[in-house]
């Protein structure tokens, strides 16, 4: 899939989450109601699933054309900590009325949830928290949550020692 190319209609669900700015890459335009992330090396806001970004931040507030002008020149608000509704992946992406409320979600593109994380190569960008009438999938979108989630997943099954664990736990974290 790819990014949007044109604003959607922000679906958010409950009371309002937090709400911060970060300033926009150059070169980068971002569509309202997208998932956003950082980039790694520069930390400036792209939409999620760019080359070298990291995990999604949260859900973009308005449109931002930054596509003239230089990194940080324009600033995009972001919210998260919030329930809104993307999306469903498509074949074995795809989230059923079965799965679980509170399993992980990854996303495809700035605005599609997808219930696998492609061998490895999606990062979680939130929660499962059922569906909307029309078959869109809420997520609770938490960056804190979904990246302690990411960093906790790959611990040992059973270390043989109290000290592999905690070594194990340090290493995790520490990503």
């Amino acid at each position: 899939m790819a990014n949007a190319q044109n604003n959607l209609i922000i679906q958010s669900v409950g009371h309002e989450g937090y709400i911060f700015d970060l300033p926009v890459d150059a070169g980068t335009h971002i569509y309202e109601g997208t998932l956003i992330s950082q980039l790694t090396a520069t930390g400036m806001a792209v939409p999620y699933s760019t080359a070298s970004s990291e995990h999604a931040v949260g859900v973009a507030q308005h449109e931002q054309d930054a596509t003239l002008g230089a990194d940080g020149d324009k600033r995009i608000r972001v919210e998260s900590h919030r329930m809104y509704a993307f999306a469903n992946g498509l074949t074995t992406d795809a989230f059923a009325d079965t799965d679980i409320i509170g399993a992980p979600v990854y996303a495809t593109d700035d605005h599609t949830a997808a219930k696998t994380s492609g061998t490895g190569a999606r990062k979680p960008i939130g929660f499962f928290m059922g569906f909307e009438a029309d078959g869109r999938v809420r997520v609770f979108v938490d960056p804190m949550l979904a990246r302690l989630y990411a960093s906790l997943g790959g611990l040992t099954d059973a270390p043989a020692t109290a000290d592999a664990l905690r070594d194990n736990i340090v290493a995790k974290v520490s990503v």
